[in-house]
């Protein structure tokens, strides 16, 4: 029998290159196919290594420095609930350390009692500071209330530029009562404000005292309506909750619940869109 890579005929080189291109041909697709078969391992690693990095998600917590205090109430309620949600949280204000907390008399009996039992009393005491945030490590960012927020979160940059990182990959900005302050002077990349066109709410006019009117440099409402945000709330005292996109605000004290319900919702419909894919 002849050697079919002898060219001795003038019929064999057909057959004989026939014959190598398939061999060729099937080269090349074995190396395509291990190729492919390689790049697709590993982004489905990469997938992988990005889901156990946010398996679980981190929220931040902001609260005032500033001598009149942030109050606690729209402090624990919040933290209560992303905490039985399985999230972390850190607590960060602009000096770091111990602030002033206000409005202790408001908790209830059951409140208390979880306070004194919970971690948050040593986070409150030991907050960081803004320069010790690293965005990328979250997925939430909260501004709590209170006095404070009106004077030391209004033009800080850190703080706004924190919000802007957070924001932009794809977080979610959420605020209560007067802590809708820090949200007034936060710019996008693209020079536009994070409120500009946005729907949200924050403290009323209508429920802001004496004090409030001689002392804040602007009523919230109203500065918010000046740079180009669609405000809106409701009665006095009751809650209301404003979700617009990824940025999220209550009214007032009683909106921290209803305000941090919606912040948890988003978070789990997040997580679960890392976690499966879907």
């Amino acid at each position: 029998m002849k050697d079919i890579f002898a060219f001795n005929t003038h019929k064999q080189p057909k057959v004989t290159l026939r014959i190598f291109s398939m061999i060729c041909f099937s080269i090349l697709f074995v190396t395509f196919f291990s190729l492919s078969s390689s790049a697709a391992n590993s982004n489905v690693q990469t997938l992988k290594n990005k889901t156990l990095d946010k398996a679980k998600a981190k929220v931040l917590i902001i609260i005032s420095s500033d001598k009149h205090g942030y109050w606690l109430p729209e402090v624990l309620e919040p933290y209560q609930l992303l905490q039985q949600a399985g999230f972390e949280i850190t607590i960060a204000s602009p000096l770091g350390g111990k602030g002033k907390a206000s409005g202790s008399s408001r908790l209830s009996s059951a409140q208390e009692e979880w306070l004194k039992q919970s971690s948050l009393p040593t986070k409150l005491s030991n907050s960081l500071t803004i320069n010790q945030i690293q965005a990328s490590n979250y997925q939430a960012i909260y501004f709590a209330g209170g006095s404070g927020p009106m004077f030391d979160f209004i033009n800080n940059d850190a703080l706004h530029k924190l919000t802007t990182e957070i924001y932009e990959s794809g977080g979610f900005v959420a605020a209560d009562c007067h802590g809708i302050a820090g949200l007034l002077n936060v710019k996008l990349s693209n020079g536009t404000r994070l409120i500009s066109g946005k729907k949200l709410t924050a403290k009323a006019n209508h429920e802001e005292g004496y004090w409030a009117r001689n002392n804040y440099p602007f009523l919230l409402e109203d500065k918010i309506i000046e740079l180009g945000g669609r405000y809106s709330s409701k009665a006095k005292g009751k809650p209301h909750v404003v979700v617009d996109g990824r940025l999220i605000t209550g009214q007032n004290p009683a909106s921290a619940i209803p305000m941090a319900k919606q912040l948890v919702q988003k978070l789990l419909t997040l997580e679960s869109i890392i976690t499966t894919g879907f």
